[in-house]
């Protein structure tokens, strides 16, 4: 009997697979998986030996990674230092800006902080010993919202002035010393107390002079 295309039934009855007639197990060939280690492949690239070695150097990853220089957290070119001469100390300057942003920030807070103590002594102490709770939170509140911002403005301004006329002694003088800091400390004392008279302001202006002095020595010296 011919069959379709070209084939016969003997040919197709003798080309079926022979059925298992023993009872033995059937044993099918299986292909190595990538878990196998005896299965990887000879001629497989070896891990290069800075990485396969104990001691791991991470500046061997690249020779313009620069990790040579050791790991910063931040590298911006917006925190060089101050070239200034006499600028270099125990608090490095990044210029005149920066200390004025710095300086007046944490004056204000400073005189905040302290304005807010002082007010909160101040409420407890005035308010009568057998008043209300009620009533001595709110001498407490009224005393703190009065001292602390007053203090905080007037330590905020003195830091913007002394900053402005010390980053202008600096630029005239092309040096930073402590000469800078307690002219700058004067002039920013007679400027805060100008209105009240010749005595307040030389009273103001060598405090602030003082305090200027004593800060730069302290920066410079540490």
């Amino acid at each position: 009997m011919v069959w379709p295309f070209g084939g016969s039934k003997n040919d197709t009855e003798s080309s079926a697979p022979a059925p298992v007639t023993s009872n033995e197990p059937l044993v099918v060939d299986r292909a190595p998986t990538t878990s196998d280690s005896s299965a990887a492949p000879s001629g497989s690239p070896e891990l290069p030996t800075f990485l396969s070695s104990e001691a791991f150097d991470v500046s061997k990853l690249h020779p313009l990674a620069g990790l040579d220089k050791g790991l910063e957290a931040l590298d911006l070119e917006d925190d060089a230092l101050s070239d200034l001469p006499g600028s270099k100390g125990f608090l490095p300057s990044r210029g005149w800006s920066d200390d004025l942003c710095y300086g007046s920030g944490t004056m204000y807070m400073g005189g905040l902080a302290l304005g807010g103590a002082y007010g909160f002594a101040e409420g407890l102490r005035q308010s009568p010993a057998n008043a209300p709770a009620k009533l001595k939170l709110n001498s407490v509140l009224n005393a703190v919202t009065r001292r602390g911002p007053y203090l905080g403005n007037s330590a905020g301004i003195l830091a913007i002035s002394y900053n402005v006329f010390n980053g202008l002694f600096d630029a005239y003088r092309s040096y930073h010393d402590a000469y800078n800091s307690v002219g700058a400390g004067i002039i920013t004392g007679i400027l805060f107390r100008s209105t009240k008279g010749i005595k307040p302001m030389a009273i103001s202006g060598a405090l602030m002079g003082t305090a200027a002095g004593v800060w730069s020595y302290l920066t410079s010296a540490i």
